[in-house]
């Protein structure tokens, strides 16, 4: 049974664009860790997945850790830079909140891109050379009230996640790319030149440099939705820049097992629950273990 959990606060009066952070304690947590795990659900930047959101929390706040839930924006008709700078505000909360412990993303499929925006281009320019996340840090230090967190927020690596976990993830723009997740992402009023330009920015797998951070992967070799070559294009990518990487390929599989439970199976999409896939979480706790 997962560990009791007491809701430690909800943040939602200062989200930038409107985001929504929940944050979750375990009551009583046997081994607790530093550290806050951010979960990224997904539903291709259309709809966010309850599979991905409370289930995700429980486990983790149940293996000890801090739990926030993000609630990105999926309803504007151009998602753009949207998800990324809420991505940026939530990291950038916790950090103040917590006083710069740990945060480690966790995404699911176009809630793991969304989560790797931010993991490959915490210190980019966007598509047309703006500095971004500048608003995004100007916004959280006209809020803050408590003079000894400011520095905090000022600090070059803010917006840099300790640790990403991506989970049958959206990467690639290109020949195995989820139409659909770029499709919200682009929109349809940027012209050739830019829609380009914003394409390779938000194609990951491209954008990988020697700053992204260590990163643990899993997908499966039967996901049709989103194929397993956008992990193995990311992953290749991350050994190239010598950046520490874990990677996971299971043999059978619909796309969107989260957990891989009996808790979280969908029988009538064929997302049933795999002792062997469910293996994926005390993995990578392992890994997060390992790497702090």
């Amino acid at each position: 049974m997962p560990a009791p959990l007491k809701l430690n606060r909800i943040i939602t009066p200062d989200g930038i664009f409107g985001a929504k952070m929940t944050i979750f304690e375990s009551v009583g947590a046997r081994n607790p860790r530093r550290g806050t795990v951010l979960i990224f659900p997904g539903g291709g930047y259309c709809w966010l997945s309850d599979r991905e959101s409370m289930p995700i929390a429980e486990a983790f706040c149940a293996a000890g850790y801090r739990a926030a839930i993000l609630s990105y924006e999926v309803s504007a008709d151009t998602l753009g830079l949207i998800p990324v700078k809420q991505a940026a505000w939530a990291v950038g909360k916790l950090r103040e909140t917590y006083l710069s412990e740990s945060v480690y993303l966790a995404g699911f499929s176009a809630g793991a891109h969304c989560a790797m925006c931010l993991g490959v281009h915490w210190n980019d320019a966007d598509w047309n050379g703006d500095r971004f996340l500048d608003e995004v840090r100007a916004y959280l230090l006209e809020r803050c009230t408590d003079e000894t967190r400011r520095p905090i927020l000022q600090e070059a690596e803010l917006f840099r996640p300790d640790r990403m976990i991506l989970s049958y993830p959206v990467i690639s723009g290109g020949t195995y790319a989820h139409r659909g997740s770029f499709q919200r992402l682009l929109g349809s009023k940027m012209d050739a030149e830019e829609r380009q330009r914003a394409l390779r920015w938000f194609s990951l797998e491209t954008q990988v440099s020697k700053r992204t951070p260590p990163t643990f992967l899993w997908h499966t070799a039967e996901d049709t939705e989103v194929p397993v070559q956008n992990s193995l294009f990311f992953a290749e990518r991350l050994v190239m820049c010598g950046v520490p990487v874990e990677l996971h390929i299971y043999p059978k599989g619909e796309h969107g097992l989260s957990l891989a439970t009996d808790a979280v199976q969908q029988p009538e999409k064929g997302r049933l629950s795999d002792a062997h896939v469910a293996q994926w979480f005390p993995t990578m706790l392992e890994w997060l273990d390992d790497s702090m």
